[in-house]
């Protein structure tokens, strides 16, 4: 499949993912992630600072950053994105989300204009992931930080998840998986902290869940989940917190 083709794809996809949501809430899932973005930026002055949330899609991160004060540059390539985030900073009265319609390769800020990038769940779906790592680069100021969200090369899942993990991949335009070694490679940053999720007893629970039709263990399991961010074999993605040092 050729760049335009995936492209293509992943804007009919996912806009139709975003057209369904139709009010603003957390899942237990996304409030740990925002508690470890927290804790990883490690800010005092977030008034100060600027984040951009490359690959916005339900815009939970870039919303949720806006309520600690940071000035917020979130940015997809679907208008259904930008117009759910449009709503929502209406409904909350934030003032300090500015939204761009765009490519995670080519984003239209000066270089070195913003504080922290957070891209999750996104370098695997883009074609020339070297040109979006390197634009991410370009406008991270030096001593910035970015939080970056992929999932984890097969060797380290569980063999019977495979399969849907392969089915997952396919469904939604995963082009690759990484690792810690992949990353730091790729990026040239130093790591300063990495985590691991979803590992077997979430995904587990989680299937099991959508099957009953029911939310009722996924806080418990999200609780479980939280304590072995460090396991790396069985997990299903991994989280890596880059600091630009020259």
């Amino acid at each position: 499949m050729n760049k335009r083709e995936h492209y293509k794809k992943q804007i009919s996809y996912f806009g139709h993912e975003f057209s369904r949501i139709k009010e603003y809430s957390l899942k237990p899932w996304q409030l740990s992630h925002l508690k470890r973005i927290k804790k990883s930026f490690n800010v005092k002055n977030y008034k100060s600072k600027t984040l951009i949330d490359i690959g916005t899609g339900s815009g939970y991160v870039a919303i949720e950053m806006a309520k600690l004060g940071f000035n917020v540059i979130a940015c997809d390539l679907t208008r259904e994105a930008l117009n759910n985030i449009a709503r929502f900073k209406k409904q909350l009265k934030l003032k300090n989300i500015k939204l761009i319609e765009c490519k995670a390769e080519k984003i239209p800020i000066k270089k070195h204009s913003v504080d922290f990038v957070v891209a999750n769940a996104l370098l695997e779906h883009i074609p020339n992931e070297q040109e979006a790592i390197e634009e991410w680069k370009r406008i991270l100021k030096p001593d910035g930080k970015m939080y970056i969200t992929v999932p984890l090369k097969y060797r380290y899942v569980w063999p019977f998840f495979w399969p849907i993990n392969y089915i997952h991949d396919k469904k939604i335009g995963h082009l690759r998986r990484y690792d810690t070694g992949d990353l730091r490679k790729k990026f040239g940053f130093v790591i300063k902290d990495y985590f691991y999720t979803g590992h077997f007893l979430k995904v587990a629970g989680t299937i099991l869940s959508i099957l009953l039709r029911t939310e009722i263990f996924l806080k418990l399991l999200e609780d479980w989940d939280n304590k072995v961010l460090k396991k790396r074999f069985g997990a299903s993605n991994v989280a890596v917190v880059f600091e630009n040092k020259k």
